[in-house]
């Protein structure tokens, strides 16, 4: 089976700025990690690390939210994910508050694949 390269852009807003993940998955995988424009840190990605997003990828399902009245509450953090291919390219747009109030647990697969490139953008 042939793999062709991905590329995965998470970009989270949180209160303190804004934090951007770039991944690129090809014959040399790589993860960048930038606050409000400045890179922190980048590094090649393990096999494991590869393998651990390419199931996360793998296990994504288009969310359906139903309506959810959120006035009384303000987000903390908003999200968007884009993961592009030579063969797809999907954008997810949410907030924390999408998250907490998705009784169906849609968002559920797409929160696993950000968490996931929050986790392995973190120092080691």
């Amino acid at each position: 089976m042939n793999r062709y390269p991905i590329a995965l852009e998470l970009t989270v807003w949180v209160e303190l700025g804004i934090n951007q993940y770039e991944i690129t998955i090809d014959k040399e995988s790589t993860l960048s990690v930038k606050r409000t424009d400045d890179v922190l840190h980048s590094r090649e990605l393990t096999f494991a690390e590869v393998t651990s997003i390419l199931e996360a990828i793998a296990s994504v399902e288009m969310p359906i939210l139903e309506m959810v009245n959120t006035t009384s509450a303000k987000a903390s953090s908003s999200y968007e994910l884009i993961i592009e291919s030579s063969h797809f390219s999907v954008e997810f747009n949410w907030e924390d508050l999408d998250v907490e109030m998705d009784q169906s647990e849609s968002l559920l697969s797409i929160s696993k694949l950000s968490e996931l490139v929050e986790k392995l953008g973190q120092f080691h």
